[in-house]
């Protein structure tokens, strides 16, 4: 029995303590815009933001109607915390766009961040964001609460920017579609 409640207890801190940080929403457009018009935009959009090394599409499934990927935000800070060398770094991060008829959705999600040795510190990783408030320890002289709400704030203005633009691009017309 003492060790059911042990387990019940871990599994149940794991749910409630560390859920990833997630940006997820489902967008309703024209209800005559069918699914394969839809996956076109979204292909197109996709295609012009993640076409780099570092950005990339990992799957185009016409069928399901699913885009997804990889991407990565490289992550500067303009604040001047104790330690803020150290954190600066890529933040790598998975998106997926999933449509259907007259709507589609889109989760950003998965952010693992890995900082760069500064002058004097040790690389800051706080490895996968996670929606609590509590900032791990990840090194000697950083001020982890800031660097997190920092970092978290750049995820933030990232996922916004992007999401208006996918947004914009999904009220397109796919140009493959016009009668020429």
């Amino acid at each position: 029995m003492k060790k059911l409640l042990s387990f019940l207890f871990l599994i149940n801190t794991i749910f409630f303590y560390s859920q990833n940080l997630k940006f997820e929403e489902v967008v309703k457009v024209d209800s005559t815009t069918i699914k394969d018009e839809l996956f076109n935009r979204a292909r197109a959009w996709a295609q012009e933001n993640y076409n780099t090394k570092n950005n990339f599409v990992t799957t185009e499934d016409k069928n399901s109607g699913e885009i997804s990927g990889t991407g990565v935000i490289d992550y500067r800070t303009d604040k001047k915390y104790r330690g803020h060398s150290c954190v600066e770094g890529p933040i790598k991060y998975f998106f997926s766009i999933f449509v259907k008829d007259g709507r589609y959705k889109y989760i950003f999600n998965s952010f693992d961040h890995k900082g760069s040795a500064g002058n004097l510190c040790r690389a800051g990783n706080f490895g996968i964001i996670s929606s609590n408030k509590d900032a791990p320890s990840i090194g000697k002289g950083i001020t982890y609460d800031i660097a997190l709400d920092d970092v978290k704030e750049k995820i933030a203005l990232k996922i916004k920017a992007l999401s208006s633009s996918l947004e914009k691009g999904m009220n397109k017309k796919y140009e493959g579609s016009n009668d020429w």
